[in-house]
């Protein structure tokens, strides 16, 4: 889908991170936006200083009918619907047996039922319209190991799936509507700095760790290699480009990363070696 001035766009989890890059991105181009997030305060600011062409729509994907009522907004300022970028995200972390219920929840319910909601919502009206394009904001951890993260890349993992299923869906329904997994690796948001400040905490700050000493001991190398994540993280504003050019191709599947990438072909090989089937030649 070319994007063009004049077509509208909905960014969820847009208050912060790749979410206010993206319509930035989308402003600059002529797209209006409709802004979502649960953070009123810092979704107004940034909708407001973006221009008047993007409104903020305080929004919990989690309830379909605050999604709802995102679509209805923004139909009713701009008349239209052409890209939805399906965002809004959160973590948990611990050993799997640890995590709370109510993290497991409040995870599944943003990052996936988030998605679903959106679909649910936002792809009659693009069939109806005959175009658009539905963007799924998954991750690399949805295709690899997640180690004491597991209510994360769970949902990631899902929202890849979910997306490889509507793509296939919309092939036969309305194949004019496009859908792209994005799948990125270290991007300089707030949650993977959090991330990244637990591996390699700032001079003269305390770690603060929900793991034991000795577990975090045994950790030393997977904290090692996300401090030289840290290091690759891309600017958030390029992150949107490479989503915005996902969009403009027609890409199914996306990331910010191809060299860490490999870590799912090794996983798959892994699954099928397991299975008694040869990995495929590198």
């Amino acid at each position: 889908m070319k994007l063009e001035a004049g077509q509208v766009a909905v960014v969820t989890g847009a208050a912060n991170g790749i979410g206010v890059a993206l319509a930035a991105a989308l402003a600059g181009r002529g797209v209006r936006v409709a802004m979502a997030d649960v953070d009123t305060a810092a979704l107004t600011k940034t909708a407001s200083d973006l221009g008047d062409q993007v409104i903020a729509v305080p929004t919990d994907v989690a309830d379909i009918d605050q999604v709802r009522a995102l679509a209805d907004r923004a139909l009713a300022e701009f008349g239209r619907l052409d890209l939805v970028v399906n965002n809004a995200g959160t973590s948990a972390g611990g050993p799997s047996w640890e995590v709370a219920p109510a993290d497991w929840d409040r995870v599944w319910s943003v990052n996936v039922g988030g998605v679903v909601n959106g679909i649910r919502v936002f792809v009659p009206h693009l069939i109806a319209a005959g175009r658009g394009h539905i963007v799924n904001v998954a991750s690399l951890a949805g295709l690899t190991v997640g180690l004491f993260g597991a209510p994360y890349a769970a949902s990631k993992a899902a929202i890849i799936s979910i997306s490889e299923s509507l793509r296939g869906e919309l092939d036969l329904v309305a194949p004019e509507v496009g859908v792209s997994a994005i799948c990125p690796g270290p991007v300089d948001t707030r949650m993977f700095r959090g991330l990244a400040e637990l591996a390699a905490p700032p001079e003269g700050a305390a770690a603060e760790s929900p793991l034991p000493a000795e577990v975090m001991a045994k950790l030393a190398p997977m904290m090692e290699a996300i401090t030289e994540m840290a290091e690759e993280a891309l600017p958030t504003a390029r992150a949107a480009e490479i989503i915005l050019d996902a969009v403009e191709s027609g890409k199914l599947y996306e990331t910010t990363h191809p060299t860490m990438a490999v870590a799912a072909r090794e996983r798959i090989d892994t699954i099928l070696e397991s299975f008694g089937t040869p990995a495929r030649a590198s």
